[in-house]
């Protein structure tokens, strides 16, 4: 709309029916804020960040380090010299890990000192010295029968894509009294070439410490093993040193709108290695759209709101949720506030513009993709690259928080081949422009989001249709509740309808000029867009829950699956049929997937991790009942595999009782679904009227 009273103000001003001083008050319109977008000047701006890092052989700029602050620094200082008039960096509590240095010393053929340079986890060690070092196959507890590795280092082979993250071997290695743990990407992650080396999140204790290695590296030591018969003496010199209630910090600007509402726009700073893409890409991106706002003079009627969070790939030890900790911290303890004024997140934290990639992918939460998805498709249109919008919501970016919140967001995506970027280069050291910068795409990316902004605040209110997220929720419910979705879906649908009418009603008013109407109809968007934040808010706490990987799924479905896994496993073995219990059912139950590779200790631990060390984080709360342990079982039922006529009834028993716990919470899930559904009904009414 602001487009059109433009170019009549314009053209008033061409023939004379205008004095030529209100040529100065033509507010700037999209097409001024998207020829200021410069791509150069993201370039610039994310290579500054990438070159920050704490350990000169890697990089790296975690929580509360040196080199993450000096990322803020940087920040502060381009926002400032934008003229933005006040640059916020507010501090919160956050765990802190700062990795100084990590290399392995060994002799080469010529009796030489080498070394390999280690990447790392966010765990504590502080050492140099000899020590001996083994190789511990997958680190598995079975891998480690035979095997000293007292007071040594273990190297291990991981699948951190397939199989699971560092914190498990590294926990096994602990328990059976290793120093550290190495580990080496055979396959997943980081494996973009024989020297990548790359790291994930830790999701555990700092007094298991874990290192990476390249495989070559690997290659290398593991000749040093084999020669030694077994075990080899290197010279390890590590400083990763974790500190608890330490301090982060968070950085942002704004640009003052007509009304309190707020458009944000997020991208973090900190990183693992160098991590040009992830996300310094995302910063440089999100400043080159705040100076392009700024250079322009838009003056937004909403609040447009730039925000770059610290401590996003970690910030908490010892817990599941170990990452988006600044996000966490700002909106739940900093800015709770911001909540309820909050019309809708665009995060910058995908859609890397890496050479060869030319599918792009747009992730937004389910009730806004129907707005979001055609202004994507146009977007795209005609620019040499394709975009592929999706409705999905997830906890690996750092929106999640708000979401929790209430907030709605349009997540940047990836959809590109894994070999390109994530699967291959993604957290690792080969996160740099080395890989190729494609600026035509970059450019495409930065007018995906500047116009997302403008088209998000040409509205009235927050364009939210509930209706699709309520079908996806009835085709995965089994209930007995299931009657009440018809009730649910009328009142849904009048919600969906008010809002629609009420932005077609308000661009009808803009278009015509018609002042005194479409400030009514924004003052009634306001007022609704409050409604629909209740909503939102309320969905969110009572349908959506975890799985044992992080998946968002709806509460129920854990239990579901854990009844049908369960009734299954017991109906084969009173047939005598250990396989499909053992092979086809108990790793479908919450977390015992991992029992099977792990020892009981191990797995006991992890366990407890999941169900106990969630507070003070966004995933409190997220997984409703504690995990069922169900490792011997695992355990007794594969001994059993190989007699004839073995007697399951022992475990029979033990599964048993799991299953009537299981049913028990289905029952309370039962109740507070049909509590829940009443209660969003009631919602939708109030909204609808």
């Amino acid at each position: 709309m602001k487009k059109v009273l433009s170019l009549f103000l314009t053209l008033c001003v061409a023939l004379g029916a205008l004095p030529a001083l209100a040529q100065e008050a033509v507010p700037s319109t999209l097409e001024d804020v998207l020829s200021r977008l410069d791509v150069a000047y993201a370039h610039r701006v994310t290579r500054a960040i990438s070159e920050l890092g704490d350990n000169p052989d890697v990089g790296n700029r975690s929580s509360g380090s040196a080199a993450e602050r000096q990322a803020a620094e940087l920040i502060e200082s381009e926002l400032k010299d934008m003229g933005f008039d006040t640059v916020n960096t507010e501090r919160f509590t956050a765990d802190t890990w700062s990795f100084n240095k990590g290399r392995v010393y060994y002799k080469d053929e010529s009796g030489a000192e080498q070394f390999i340079a280690l990447g790392g986890f966010a765990t504590n060690m502080t050492f140099e010295g000899d020590v001996q070092i083994v190789y511990a196959g997958r680190g598995t507890d079975a891998d480690y029968e035979g095997l000293d590795v007292k007071d040594k280092v273990v190297l291990v082979d991981i699948n951190q894509a397939e199989d699971w993250w560092a914190e498990i071997p590294a926990y096994e290695a602990y328990i059976h009294g290793a120093k550290c743990v190495i580990l080496c990407n055979v396959e997943g992650y980081a494996t973009w070439d024989e020297d990548t080396v790359g790291s994930q999140d830790i999701c555990g204790p700092a007094y298991a410490p874990a290192f990476a290695i390249s495989r070559s590296g690997a290659k290398t030591l593991r000749a040093l093993i084999d020669a030694g018969d077994g075990e080899a003496t290197v010279r390890l010199d590590v400083d990763s040193v974790v500190t608890e209630n330490g301090t982060s910090q968070n950085v942002w600007a704004e640009i003052p709108g007509k009304t309190d509402e707020v458009i944000y726009f997020f991208a973090h700073y900190d990183g693992y290695y160098h991590s040009f893409f992830d996300d310094a890409e995302g910063v440089g991106s999100v400043l080159a759209i705040a100076r392009a706002f700024k250079e322009s003079g838009y003056v937004p009627d909403k609040t447009l709101r730039f925000v770059l969070h610290g401590a996003e790939e970690w910030g908490r030890t010892d817990t599941e949720y170990d990452w988006s900790a600044g996000a966490y911290h700002m909106i739940y303890d900093l800015h709770p506030e911001w909540a309820e004024n909050a019309f809708v997140i665009l995060n910058i934290d995908g859609m890397y513009p890496v050479k060869g990639h030319t599918l792009f992918s747009l992730a937004s939460v389910d009730e806004l993709n129907g707005f979001v998805a055609p202004i994507a498709q146009s977007v795209f249109e005609g620019s040499g690259y394709e975009v592929e919008p999706k409705a999905y919501t997830s906890c690996w970016t750092e929106d999640f928080s708000y979401v929790r919140k209430g907030v709605p967001s349009v997540v940047a995506s990836h959809a590109e081949p894994e070999e390109i970027y994530h699967g291959t280069a993604y957290h690792s050291s080969m996160d740099s422009d080395k890989l190729g910068v494609d600026e035509d795409a970059w450019a495409v990316v930065l007018k995906l989001f500047a116009t997302l902004a403008v088209e998000f605040d040409d509205l009235a209110a927050r364009p939210m249709a509930f209706t699709a997220h309520l079908k996806a929720m009835e085709e995965a419910y089994a209930g007995e509740a299931a009657q009440d979705f018809d009730s649910v879906y009328a009142a849904a649908e009048a919600v969906d309808a008010r809002v629609a009418q009420l932005n077609a009603d308000y661009a009808a008013a803009l278009e015509s000029g018609d002042a005194d109407q479409a400030a009514q109809l924004r003052a009634e968007g306001i007022a609704l867009d409050k409604k629909l934040h209740e909503i939102y808010a309320e969905l969110t706490d009572r349908f959506f829950a975890f799985d044992y990987e992080d998946n968002l799924i709806f509460t129920f479905e854990m239990n579901e699956w854990n009844i049908d896994a369960l009734e299954t496993a017991i109906a084969a073995l009173e047939t005598g049929d250990g396989e499909t219990a053992y092979n086809d059912c108990f790793s479908g139950v919450d977390y015992n997937w991992y029992a099977y590779s792990f020892s009981a200790e191990t797995y006991a631990y992890m366990l407890a991790k999941m169900n106990n060390n969630t507070a003070g984080t966004w995933g409190e709360g997220m997984i409703r009942y504690p995990g069922e342990n169900l490792w011997t079982v695992i355990r007794t039922v594969a001994e059993k595999l190989e007699t004839e006529n073995a007697d399951y009834s022992a475990e029979i028993e033990v599964l048993q009782e799991t299953l009537e716990r299981q049913k028990g919470y289905r029952a309370e899930i039962e109740a507070d679904f049909a509590e829940s559904l009443s209660a969003m009904i009631e919602l939708f009414n109030s909204a609808a009227e």
